[in-house]
């Protein structure tokens, strides 16, 4: 059931990509296709509106005009003159007045596929020019603005554009001109333009969504990978890594998390497994020699004095177990990050009341044990747990240093940094020992640590408390000579 839910998220991730991309891409053409369409759409009205207004002119400075008047003073020599102008176009209104156009003038014109009417005063058309001939001149000019444009149809159905403009001579008008574009051939390349468009994005649609689905695919592959190496990890063994091969990019850094992560697991598995074999080893010998302990005593008569002495060493192995027991919940409080109480704290008299409590024990074993304190040294974190740690370091220092020997504990500020150094003259320890004494249950020396009642949890515990107070802990050692443990806390400045 899980690999096919597995597959079926894979998938639907997959088609999610891609249709959020496809959907994407869909509206950014989409309005790339609009905004095609209203350029191509104005540069075609810019250019009309051009040729109309430019047309306007044009027949305004060629269209030439007689009033009746002219016309007969001038009739005698009408003759001669036509037949120069045989192939102008002449009218005249109902008031006689004659307008006159030579069509090699008009020829840009009539090139363009404009039609004119060229009106009287009077509103009377005089004279057509292109397809206005046989049309009758639009309704609609009877309203439009003079150099005003206009969409509208013709008669015949045609679509095209209106400009309306005075004919001027003089500075006096006599007549108008009214001038059509027409916009089937601009509509029809619009509309192909559509047409191109509507095949053409849906055909790039489908070539994306593809190329979507392949790479989405091929970004997915490595998390597939993963899940099936991941599948086959188990708290049995952690010892399998994803190892991915590939670039460094958002699926090689998941990877590398995972694999970083395994590995922490890995170590936190093993730490707990040698912490619970170690806690059975170290409780199976005082629980064994309580068990023979009990099984003396009840198997034969004794005299009292007997049978206290015997108990006098099952209380020992008890004490034992319970020290052991003390020292496992301090560690389980502290590695699980439970709420420290934040104070402040005169380092300096937690490190004078823990010498002077250790005194006694230094001078029954000969052990001279001094103090070099400067005051004030104050932290932030706990009295209780710093008193702890202490007590554990020079505790060691002290069981470990000879009789006759010293040991000397030394307490500063360097800048915004409290040195608490514990130097003692013992036996030192070894170098290939020295990176593995933080570590829980390691006794550099098995059988003297028995002696002493060690359990080899101090100084994991000492390294503990010093990283919740966010401070460091280091040892330097040269054999048969003197070893130093010194921790650095930050300053607390109240």
């Amino acid at each position: 059931m899980r690999p096919a839910v597995l597959v079926s998220g894979l998938v639907s991730l997959r088609t999610r990509l891609v249709l959020w991309t496809v959907a994407l891409e869909a509206g950014l053409l989409l309005l790339f296709a609009v905004l095609l369409v209203i350029a191509v759409q104005n540069n075609q009205n810019q250019q009309i509106n051009a040729a109309l207004r430019l047309s306007s002119d044009q027949l305004g400075a060629v269209v030439d005009t007689r009033d009746p008047d002219d016309n007969e003073s001038s009739g005698a020599d009408d003759g001669a003159e036509s037949s120069g102008a045989a192939n102008d176009l002449v009218a005249t209104d109902s008031q006689q007045r004659s307008y006159e156009i030579s069509p090699q003038e008009i020829d840009s014109v009539l090139d363009l596929g404009i039609s004119a009417w060229i009106l009287s005063l009077n509103d009377e058309v005089v004279i057509t020019l292109g397809d206005a001939d046989g049309q009758p001149v639009p309704v609609l000019v009877q309203t439009l603005p003079l150099d005003q444009l206009i969409d509208t149809t013709l008669a015949n159905g045609d679509p095209v554009r209106l400009v309306h403009a005075v004919l001027v001579e003089d500075d006096e008008p006599f007549g108008s001109v009214v001038l059509a574009y027409p916009l089937k051939e601009s509509q029809q390349f619009i509309q192909q333009v559509w047409v191109s468009l509507a095949v053409l994005i849906p055909f790039i649609l489908i070539l994306s969504s593809g190329g979507g689905w392949f790479l989405a695919d091929r970004a997915l592959k490595p998390v597939a990978t993963i899940t099936k190496l991941a599948r086959q990890i188990s708290a049995d063994d952690l010892s399998q890594r994803l190892r991915q091969d590939g670039p460094n990019d958002e699926i090689g850094q998941l990877a590398q998390t995972l694999d970083g992560m395994l590995e922490r697991l890995e170590t936190a598995f093993d730490r707990e497994r040698q912490f619970t074999s170690d806690v059975s080893h170290e409780l199976r010998t005082p629980l064994a020699l309580l068990k023979t302990s009990l099984s003396l005593a009840r198997s034969r008569p004794r005299e009292a004095a007997a049978l206290v002495g015997m108990m006098s060493e099952m209380e020992h192995d008890v004490d034992r177990m319970t020290h052991l027991v003390e020292q496992m919940l301090i560690l389980a409080r502290m590695e699980h990050q439970e709420p420290m109480p934040l104070e402040a704290v005169l380092l300096d008299g937690v490190v004078k009341d823990v010498v002077q409590e250790l005194r006694p024990k230094a001078q029954a074993n000969r052990i001279q044990l001094s103090l070099d304190v400067a005051a004030p040294l104050s932290v932030q974190g706990s009295a209780d747990l710093l008193k702890r740690l202490l007590l554990n370091l020079i505790d060691n220092a002290v069981k470990y240093t000879p009789a006759g020997g010293a040991v000397t504990v030394r307490a500063s500020q360097r800048d915004q940094t409290i040195e608490v150094a514990i130097e003692d003259s013992g036996a030192g320890i070894e170098a290939d020992q020295l990176p593995h004494i933080f570590e829980r249950f390691y006794r550099a020396d098995s059988a003297r640590a028995r002696e002493t009642g060690g359990f080899g949890l101090g100084l994991a515990i000492a390294r503990t408390i010093v990283e919740a107070h966010r401070g460091t802990i280091s040892v330097q050692s040269q054999p048969g000579m003197l070893t130093t443990f010194t921790v650095r806390l930050p300053a607390y400045n109240a």
